[in-house]
């Protein structure tokens, strides 16, 4: 089954090349050279970014709930 799926993926891999008119190679660094990388930076800062959102939120939630069961 893995031997299929890597058949698939670099007649895959080739095909792109040939529509682009590079070469497999070259096709196979940009992937996972170039797009791999920046996909996985890109995804740590959107996750920092998402866990500030989340901290500061969690902060204004606690301050206003525990006002809130203090005027009760």
């Amino acid at each position: 089954m893995i031997d299929k799926i890597f058949d698939l993926c670099v007649k895959l891999l080739v095909k792109i090349a040939e529509v682009t008119g590079t070469t497999y190679k070259t096709v196979n660094v940009i992937i996972f050279c170039v797009l791999g990388p920046a996909a996985f930076i890109i995804l740590l800062i959107m996750y920092y970014n998402v866990k500030k959102d989340v901290t500061r939120y969690k902060t204004l939630y606690d301050k206003f709930v525990q006002q809130d069961m203090k005027n009760f």
